[in-house]
């Protein structure tokens, strides 16, 4: 559900290699994260643990990520609301439907992060197979005469626009967040995850500037309409299939950035139950999207660039630089033993 920007062409060759830059970007962004979780796992060899108990900052941090996933909640959705009542539905008012998926989000949320994880590997599968057979069902719509020559506009124009791409993947700030609830090697699974997605990406806009060409600037959503040129034999309505499987991304997604709000507030409001919690942040965000739902102008306060970038840098670097402050001031303890 890719928007198109009038600062940032999609139609030039330059948006395939965009996604190679995203991994760059990722990668460098995840450095302040993975020097938190070695001085975690250093303290932790040493059987200590930092005074946490009461901690004002960590209150604060929470705070602050409760409040950028709610925006994240209210962003996401009103792409996505964009996209039903623009492509989908032109003209139809989608404040019910979308009023539903995010009921039934913030209700998957509280099954919580096992139920999403799992939900989140099936999805995966499904996304890349079905992007897969999608796209390569264009490649007799691909025009070579598409392609515009590399670096068209310099250099730094590329850079800067694969920056300003990358900056949009704003929920690999919940890899901190998460960390106490992940197992495996998250470093080696990380880096693989920016390869493969920045891999995909690339595929995908290659399929998009290949078929679409200048005409990608002119179109809201570019990846949607070069699914709608896309045909199977029989299976004339591919844009279908990819409608649906956007739609589960999309409750996936929704229900993450709910589940990191409830998560949140409830740190800082232990006595508070996270249905409550979860009946507010549905309520309001409900109320939000009521208001702006289907209005291209009232969309623009949840799609600015300001907004874009600090849902980006506030969990991705201002917070991990923060808490390694933090942990560099903070006492330890030794870690109290767990009775049976």
């Amino acid at each position: 559900m890719y928007i198109s920007s009038t600062e940032v062409s999609i139609a030039q060759t330059d948006s395939v290699l965009r996604p190679l830059m995203f991994i760059v970007f990722s990668l460098l962004g995840a450095l302040p994260s993975y020097f938190v979780r070695r001085i975690f796992q250093r303290k932790a060899e040493k059987g200590l643990a930092p005074v946490t108990q009461n901690s004002k900052f960590l209150k604060a941090t929470a705070a602050v990520y409760c409040v950028v996933y709610f925006l994240g909640i209210l962003r996401a959705a009103a792409r996505f609301d964009l996209f039903a009542s623009s492509e989908l539905f032109p003209g139809t008012d989608m404040r019910l439907f979308i009023i539903s998926i995010i009921i039934v989000c913030a209700v998957l949320s509280l099954l919580g992060l096992g139920a999403l994880a799992r939900a989140g590997v099936i999805f995966t599968f499904i996304v890349v197979l079905a992007t897969g057979f999608v796209m390569v069902s264009l490649a007799d719509e691909i025009n070579c005469l598409n392609f515009t020559p590399l670096f068209e506009n310099g250099v730094a124009k590329f850079v800067s626009d694969s920056f300003f791409f990358a900056v949009q993947a704003s929920e690999i700030g919940t890899v901190l967040f998460f960390l106490p609830d992940i197992k495996g090697n998250v470093t080696k699974n990380y880096v693989l995850w920016a390869i493969l997605s920045g891999l995909l990406f690339g595929f995908i806009l290659l399929f998009v500037v290949g078929t679409l060409g200048s005409f990608a600037d002119t179109q809201l959503f570019p990846t949607y309409t070069a699914v709608t040129l896309a045909k199977f034999g029989l299976l004339e309505r591919m844009d279908a299939l990819e409608t649906a499987i956007w739609i589960l991304c999309i409750v996936e997604k929704i229900a993450f950035y709910f589940l990191i709000v409830i998560k949140s507030a409830g740190f800082i409001f232990p006595k508070i139950s996270k249905r409550i919690v979860c009946a507010v942040a549905t309520a309001v965000v409900c109320g939000v999207l009521s208001f702006v739902s289907g209005d291209l102008e009232k969309f623009g306060f949840v799609s600015g660039k300001p907004l874009i970038l600090g849902l980006y840098f506030v969990p991705v670097i201002i917070i991990p630089v923060a808490v390694l402050i933090y942990l560099k001031r903070v006492k330890y303890v030794e870690k109290t033993p767990q009775l049976d």
